[in-house]
């Protein structure tokens, strides 16, 4: 392993390690929301209200030490693995969504609307919708357990938005458990956020056949089958070869197709 590749192993796992550990502080930052800031109803009022409380700064640093743990936890990620650009902006919405919420708090109930508010309002709603919209284009180009627990995860919370969105931006029936809902669906946000930090979502078949050091140039003697071939790497590719890329321990190119179930071999 060169120098270059331990030192970003290592930097990894310091990221990773600190946005657990904002992660958590965020967490108990929350709680002690709740405990200090009691009339104000878990049920009906919003996380943000508190925002708007005495204790407002407890609220705002725990959104901010939320968005450094989204940084930190996401950051790894999209460094290992191929991102897809639109779950990159995704990402990016969610943290700076989180900012902005801090900086235009919500308007008190019953208050007059503002700009402020709807600001507060509508970036509340793309952060939310971000993270797990996200984690799906992630998701859906890996293979593995971890890929598919990330896809039921995000799934779920997307479902737990609508009711949310339906409260929070129209009149529902459900308007009265705003503040219950709402928390619902944070809290599986934070627990989607540390599953995209840690969970190992496995590679694409592209990224395994370069990890096991063969090039892209796969001769699918079927073509598009031959391409659904290639994607049940190991195992599965029974006609096509693949060509290392260049010698490997002395020899020269040589055709792996016996790997996949064929017998051809060259020099």
């Amino acid at each position: 392993m060169t120098d270059a590749r331990l030192a970003l192993r290592v930097a990894n796992r310091l990221g990773r390690l600190l946005g657990l550990a904002a992660a958590a502080v965020a967490l108990v930052l929350f709680a002690l929301l709740h405990v200090l800031v009691a009339r104000l109803s878990p049920v009906t009022d919003t996380i943000s209200d508190y925002a708007l409380s005495p204790d407002g700064w407890i609220f705002d640093t725990a959104v901010l030490v939320l968005a450094a743990s989204s940084v930190c936890l996401l950051g790894p990620l999209l460094r290992r693995q191929a991102a897809v650009p639109l779950a990159t902006g995704c990402y990016a919405c969610w943290c700076l969504g989180l900012v902005v919420l801090t900086v235009f708090p919500r308007d008190p109930v019953g208050a007059p609307t503002t700009v402020t508010g709807e600001i507060h309002k509508w970036a509340s709603v793309i952060a939310l919708l971000s993270l797990p919209l996200g984690a799906l284009l992630t998701a859906r180009r890996r293979r593995g357990p971890g890929a598919r627990v990330v896809a039921v995860t995000a799934a779920v919370c997307l479902v737990a938005l609508v009711p949310f969105v339906s409260a929070y931006l129209a009149s529902s029936p459900l308007k009265p458990y705003l503040g219950l809902i709402e928390r619902a669906v944070a809290l599986g946000e934070v627990v989607l956020l540390l599953l995209l930090g840690t969970i190992r979502l496995g590679l694409q078949a592209t990224a395994q056949l370069t990890a096991a050091g063969l090039t892209s140039d796969v001769i699918p003697p079927g073509g598009r089958s031959g391409q659904r071939a290639v994607d049940g790497w190991p195992g599965t590719y029974r006609a096509g070869r693949v060509q290392l890329g260049g010698p490997v321990g002395g020899v020269g190119k040589r055709s792996v197709a016996g790997h996949f179930g064929g017998g051809e071999r060259r020099g």
